[in-house]
């Protein structure tokens, strides 16, 4: 008999349906009597059991794992939920997938206050804009956004005022646009680079790379906007089926289509410049739930930590969650700068993105600050740091 006679999903479909860590998984099994069905190595739930338990502890919830003494309930007004939206198919906000597997965005909310409970839900998006909308409408209290999408946000604040998107730091960085290229389907010959403006093109719109497909197309005497709109994943099947002759794609998209032989990169250096990933919420919220957010750079912290000093074990755990092969992923993860701090050159390559020019990039170092304070790590100042990046870490 199947699985599905029985009403079984398995481990990896409960998980994705509860939008948690595989870490916050396994504490509500073992001390949230969390229904499972074990056979073998293999771990099951029956749907109907897990719904039940869901209606049941979104009124009542034990005392989280690091409370002492008898197990408790907090009501319903105690039980707080946060939802991040992040973006596992962009390498440069990795982080985010870091930190939800190893559960530390749990572990840091737990330090801020170890009588309340807290619910984090992690949304995946295909791209910014997606996000973008949830923190506009308070779906989302904060998100991993490329460079283009927070500008955006910038511009998005002077029509809606009530959004006041504020950028509280950065993610991964690489120069000269490195992570954003131009792949060719397999086999076309290109005589002359202004030839791709006669092709059928593809890139995410509102994104960073739709952004520098635009840009490229215009230096060549084309039209800005003659390229389809589509999602990454499209992007890339449309190339494997030649239906498209090539998109402007971020990593691992990038070297994806390189492993598997159905692409040429023509821009292997990257396209336009600093190519720059960020942390974005809402200033209301973030005020107000001051310590959550701080919470939240503790995490960013940690993980950026633990990919400088453990590439390879920061590779694998990406390699398992995404199905990329770890060599693929550990090419990517080190060509790229984790580094969360405000450099002058950051701010000022944001602010060549935003629309109009005169609206002003709106961050706030202070919660970067007290974050690596709690962490006991050399503090950076609140202002953005001058010069280039520098050459060892600062914190």
């Amino acid at each position: 008999m199947t699985n599905q006679r029985f009403n079984l999903i398995s481990l990896h479909d409960a998980i994705d349906l509860l939008g948690v860590s595989r870490s916050t998984f396994d504490r509500w099994r073992k001390l949230k009597q969390l229904p499972f069905v074990k056979i073998g190595k293999e771990i099951l739930i029956d749907k109907n059991e897990l719904e039940q338990w869901v209606r049941l502890h979104s009124f009542s919830i034990q005392n989280p794992p690091f409370a002492s003494g008898a197990a408790t309930t907090v009501t319903s007004q105690e039980l707080s939920t946060i939802t991040v939206g992040y973006q596992s198919g962009t390498a440069h906000m990795w982080t985010a997938l870091i930190m939800k597997e190893l559960g530390w965005l749990e572990e840091e909310l737990i330090l801020v206050n170890p009588s309340r409970s807290v619910h984090v839900k992690w949304l995946d998006a295909a791209n910014g804009t997606l996000l973008l909308q949830g923190l506009i409408g308070g779906s989302i209290q904060i998100a991993s956004l490329g460079d283009y999408p927070i500008a955006l946000s910038q511009s998005l604040s002077q029509t809606l005022p009530a959004f006041r998107p504020i950028l509280l730091a950065f993610d991964g960085k690489t120069s000269g646009g490195q992570g954003i290229s131009l792949v060719m389907r397999k086999g076309l010959e290109i005589n002359d680079i202004s030839e791709i403006c006669q092709w059928p093109l593809s890139s995410a719109a509102q994104s960073s790379a739709g952004y520098r497909l635009s840009k490229l197309l215009q230096s060549l005497g084309g039209h800005e906007n003659h390229f389809e709109h589509k999602e990454m994943d499209e992007c890339m099947a449309g190339i494997v089926k030649r239906k498209l002759a090539g998109s402007v794609m971020w990593e691992p998209y990038i070297s994806l289509a390189q492993y598997h032989g159905v692409g040429q990169v023509l821009f292997p250096e990257g396209i336009g410049e600093n190519y720059l990933t960020g942390i974005v919420a809402d200033e209301n919220w973030a005020r107000h739930h001051e310590g959550d957010a701080v919470a939240f750079l503790k995490a960013h912290v940690r993980v950026h930590t633990f990919i400088r000093n453990n590439p390879h074990a920061a590779a694998e755990l990406i390699s398992r969650a995404k199905g990329i092969p770890p060599e693929i992923t550990a090419r990517i993860i080190a060509k790229v700068r984790w580094d969360a701090a405000f450099y002058s050159k950051d701010m000022n390559a944001l602010q060549q993105l935003s629309v109009p020019l005169s609206q002003k990039i709106c961050f706030k170092g202070e919660y970067l600050q007290q974050a690596i304070k709690a962490l006991k790590l050399p503090l950076v100042s609140c202002d953005p740091l001058e010069g280039d990046w520098a050459v060892e870490q600062l914190y």
